[in-house]
């Protein structure tokens, strides 16, 4: 009389066996100082995608510089979300995902204030070294922001936009749930991203607030620390 069989798996093994799509930062995770892409990640990424796994970045950087960034990859990248979760990419169409905010005022009291910044499409940049200056520009401008530190900038958002809202309208996109989505990246705004996903990672130069959130840390840096995620995966399916 054959027995019965209960094999019991951990959730979490379950959770990794199941990812469908990979989302990565861009600087400092998906790339370097150099920007350069290295082989061994790109075949990394490459072997995701032949398993029926997206990649996908998202990105405090402009729509114009990561789609001609992604564009000379040879297809590795599905699609990305810039402005740190603004505007979007998918199938070769662009998409705003906030209509932002009259910035006007706010460029004003900056520009009166002598506080230095920089803006794409949605976004404003400033130093961090300025953050006293653009408190003060903040002040009275009658509008909802929200003020997300990434390394050495403090970057200005509409309200509620996040990685966060970025990787879920990736996830959504992609026709993929959040136990089924692995997010991984490096600095203060990208913290956010764990409540996006299944799997959260956390490549090797990362902050300690991300490695603390993380449910992998990388030994790893930058794009290694990328790749060894990856592998990380792969060795779970």
């Amino acid at each position: 009389m054959l027995k019965e069989m209960i094999i019991k798996v951990r959730p979490e093994i379950c959770m990794m066996a199941n990812i469908r799509l990979v989302v990565s930062d861009f600087d400092r995770t998906f790339t370097d100082e150099t920007l350069r892409v290295a082989p061994a990640l790109a075949a990394a990424i490459g072997r995701l995608k032949k398993n029926g796994i997206s990649f996908s970045l998202v990105s405090g950087r402009n729509f114009t510089f990561l789609n001609e960034f992604c564009t000379g990859l040879d297809g590795i990248v599905d699609s990305f979300v810039a402005e740190n979760g603004c505007i979007g990419s998918f199938e070769g169409k662009k998409y705003v995902l906030s209509n932002g905010f009259d910035r006007a005022a706010l460029f004003k009291r900056l520009d009166k204030l002598s506080v230095p910044y920089g803006h794409g499409e949605v976004i404003t940049a400033v130093d961090y070294a300025h953050r006293q200056g653009l408190m003060e520009a903040l002040q009275g401008t009658g509008n909802s922001y929200d003020v997300i530190r990434n390394v050495d900038s403090l970057m200005i958002l509409p309200h509620n936009i996040s990685k966060s809202s970025a990787a879920m309208w990736l996830s959504g996109m992609h026709g993929v749930s959040r136990d089924e989505t692995a997010c991984i990246g490096d600095a203060q705004n990208d913290v956010s991203m764990r409540s996006a996903c299944g799997l959260f990672g956390a490549v090797a130069n990362a902050i300690p607030e991300m490695k603390s959130a993380a449910d992998y840390v990388c030994k790893q840096s930058d794009g290694e620390g990328l790749k060894e995620f990856i592998e990380y995966i792969e060795a779970r399916r």
